[in-house]
Formats: structure tokens, C-alpha cells, sequence
């Protein structure tokens, strides 16, 4: 069996004075080296602009697995 990366998306839920129970923005066509540090920072950036809190990331891989 052959394991091989399709894709990885990142969901980002944040909360804030307008939307407190939450809004979700989804991030596609992401690399399949992405790393923690990486998806911590993008968070920080978003709540920089944005000025609403990262409650949670939800990151997707995608893969194909072949005989």
C-alpha cells in the first residue's frame, strides 16, 4: 500500500464581540509540511486583523492510499 498527501485545510474558529458564539474561516490549499508553529502564527496574525480570539484550529490532511 502506498500512503499519498492530497491536501490540507485549516478551519479557524474565533470568537469575539460580534459573533460570540463563533465564526469559522477555512484556509485550503495548504502544504502538507505545514507545522504547529506555523498554524499558531497564521492564529496570531488573524487576531491581529481581525481583533477577534482563535478559540480553536481544526486541521484537515487529506490523503490517498493505493495498493
Amino acid at each position: 500500500m502506498k500512503k499519498s498527501w492530497l491536501k490540507t485545510t485549516a478551519t479557524y474558529t474565533m470568537v469575539g464581540a460580534v459573533h460570540e458564539k463563533g465564526m469559522r474561516r477555512g484556509f485550503a490549499n495548504l502544504t502538507d509540511d505545514l507545522t504547529a508553529d506555523q498554524v499558531t502564527e497564521f492564529g496570531k496574525i488573524l487576531t491581529e486583523l481581525t481583533g477577534d480570539t482563535v478559540e480553536k484550529v481544526v486541521l484537515n490532511d487529506v490523503n490517498v492510499i493505493t495498493a
